[in-house]
């Protein structure tokens, strides 16, 4: 293969990791998005040093060491093996493939970086990040290193390797289905296990939108603003204990308070996402997990180039079967979601497309275009019923990449064993491919679980992985980088509701909030203090509001200690004449 192009495909496979954390993060809480992006990015930085210190040694570089498990660390070690100085340029030629020394390791990192990548779909949103990057240069060096050794380093699996030589034939993984997918899930199995899934914060789907409306006028017009926000406060606060004390007399078995009595208090949770008896969490922002899987898709067909070993026909066709696997595998999903749930979804088509991918990624240069069809059909209905299943849902989306790349690549890899043009059961029948592919599986599944629960085990007990339920409930991101996704505070959207105005003290602007329907922390120990210190609080207000406001509709206001039934047109005219009140006082006034 031309060096050029296999720079260009290593390119390709680093943006894969951009759409994971796309992916994963559009289906996650508003409040893990920036977590997520953070994790990608780590997972790049610290897999890229390991690489270079020892990491590209034990996998490739290495002599080989105990037994075909894993290669020396220091043939390789900062790719003094790959890389020499000549007239002050550094370069060097593998003879081997042609190919400067350093694209290979250049691409093979960019793949170890996808592997680690995908384990961060299962750990959003409640893992220290500190935690996470000692966890990554452990994982590359005892997990991913070793695996890729004995598959296709020269190791066990390798075609010279000891268990190629005893089964009589060579196992076959293309682009890295055992290697990145199944290593990726089961690692991320181990980890919930231990772990544990997202916390079930009991929750009551309100919201609060917020628009931030100029408001015209100064000096002796902030007075009136002011007393115009603590009356709409007042009524916000009775609205919103009002659906409360009400859902929770709808419903026995929910638990359902909010602890939230202001505006900036509200918005601060208005991005959580709701889990009500164990249902799966809504993501965030569905058009961040569509251009995630499509920056996947992309990267994806980089994959298929650099796998190919420099043989531009495998490449061509593995493009084409590797695309006709996805788009199978998304209509199946999106055919099985319709007749489960009645729609096809955006995030089904997604999640349909990822099975598909990681299902082709061993098989997509040695079956046939109908084989690389069923391969399709088959990961998108098998995936889209095991991620639905009742054990996977109430984990809230934390083993969806167990569910969808891990069952997929296991059918991936078994496809091979079954469907494989000149070896497989189906299609010769021969079963010795299949017995083959059965022990990749095997010592993957075993190898990378059993490592994998050990550090995660260690690293629990040394330091701990979660951060505290506090900052869980707050977000990750506040708590963890220190930073939001989206200010909510100028968001605004249009939903059925009790529409308050409610003024910015410190920008001389009127907020519009909007209550419809996003979920609020819940905390069912402090229902009654905090409902009866939220009515005192409305009631001494109403007091002090009641000697100054002596129009129509501020008694109006202030009588409307249960405001649940109030319409989003009837508050919204009332905010219009409790402004046009207050400039004719103004007016008389002067």
């Amino acid at each position: 293969m031309d060096p050029q192009w296999a720079l260009l495909a290593g390119a390709l496979v680093f943006i894969i990791t951009p759409g994971i954390a796309l992916f994963y993060g559009g289906r996650e809480r508003a409040t893990s998005m920036v977590n997520m992006m953070m994790l990608s990015a780590g997972a790049i930085a610290v897999t890229t040093l390991v690489w270079t210190l020892w990491g590209w040694s034990l996998a490739f570089a290495g002599k080989d060491m105990a037994g075909g498990v894993v290669g020396d660390p220091l043939s390789g070690l900062l790719f003094r093996d790959s890389m020499v100085a000549d007239h002050g340029v550094f370069t060097s030629m593998d003879a081997n493939s042609g190919l400067a020394g350093g694209i290979p390791a250049a691409f093979r990192l960019a793949c170890a970086v996808v592997a680690v990548a995908l384990i961060t779909g299962a750990l959003a949103g409640r893992v220290r990040y500190a935690i996470w990057l000692i966890f990554v240069a452990v994982w590359v060096t005892l997990v991913f290193a070793p695996l890729a050794h004995m598959v296709c380093g020269g190791g066990l699996l390798s075609p010279n390797g000891a268990i190629s030589q005893a089964l009589g034939i060579q196992v076959h993984d293309f682009a890295g289905g055992s290697l990145l997918h199944i290593a990726a899930a089961v690692s991320a199995f181990a980890i919930v296990m231990i772990i544990g899934g997202h916390a079930h914060f009991p929750l009551k789907r309100l919201v609060l939108h917020i628009k931030n409306v100029a408001h015209a006028g100064t000096g002796a017009s902030s007075a009136s603003a002011k007393t115009n926000s603590r009356n709409a406060k007042s009524r916000l606060s009775r609205a919103l204990w009002a659906d409360v004390a009400k859902a929770q007399d709808n419903s026995s078995t929910e638990s359902v308070v909010s602890s939230v009595a202001t505006v900036a208090e509200v918005s601060e949770t208005s991005s959580q996402s709701s889990v009500e008896n164990g249902s799966v969490r809504h993501p965030h922002n569905v058009p961040f997990v569509m251009l995630g899987i499509f920056l996947i898709w992309f990267g994806w067909l980089g994959l298929m180039i650099g796998s190919s070993a420099g043989v531009p026909g495998v490449a061509g066709y593995a493009w084409v079967s590797s695309t006709i696997t996805a788009s199978a595998s998304m209509l199946a999903w999106g055919v099985t979601e319709r007749l489960r749930s009645g729609c096809f979804s955006a995030l089904g088509a997604a999640s349909g497309v990822m099975a598909g991918l990681s299902a082709s990624a061993a098989a997509a240069d040695v079956i046939a275009p109908l084989w690389a069809l069923v391969l399709g059909v088959l990961s998108g209905v098998i995936t889209s019923l095991v991620t639905h299943s009742r054990t996977f849902a109430r984990y809230d989306g934390a083993l969806h990449v167990v569910s969808v790349n891990g069952v997929a690549a296991l059918i991936g890899v078994i496809s091979v064993g079954l469907f494989a043009d000149g070896s497989g059961l189906l299609s010769v029948g021969d079963w010795h491919q299949l017995v083959a592919q059965l022990c990749l599986i095997g010592i993957t599944v075993l190898y990378s679980g059993a490592v994998t629960a050990i550090v995660a085990f260690a690293l629990e007990k040394l330091f701990g992985w979660r951060i505290s339920e506090a900052k869980e409930r707050k977000g990750v991101d506040l708590a963890d980088q220190g930073e939001r996704a989206y200010d909510f505070s100028a968001i605004a959207q249009s939903h059925e509701g009790a529409v308050v105005a409610v003024s910015d003290d410190e920008s001389s602007k009127t907020q519009m909030a909007v209550l419809t329907s996003v979920d609020i922390a819940v905390d069912d120990n402090s229902l009654e203090s905090e409902s009866a210190s939220a009515d005192k609080q409305a009631d001494l207000q109403d007091g002090k509001e009641s000697d100054s406001e002596t129009n129509d509709e501020s008694k109006k206001s202030q009588s409307e200690d249960n405001l649940d039934e109030k319409t989003l047109e009837e508050e919204h005219e009332s905010n219009k004449n409790n402004k046009k009140s207050s400039k004719s006082r103004e007016n008389n006034d002067k």
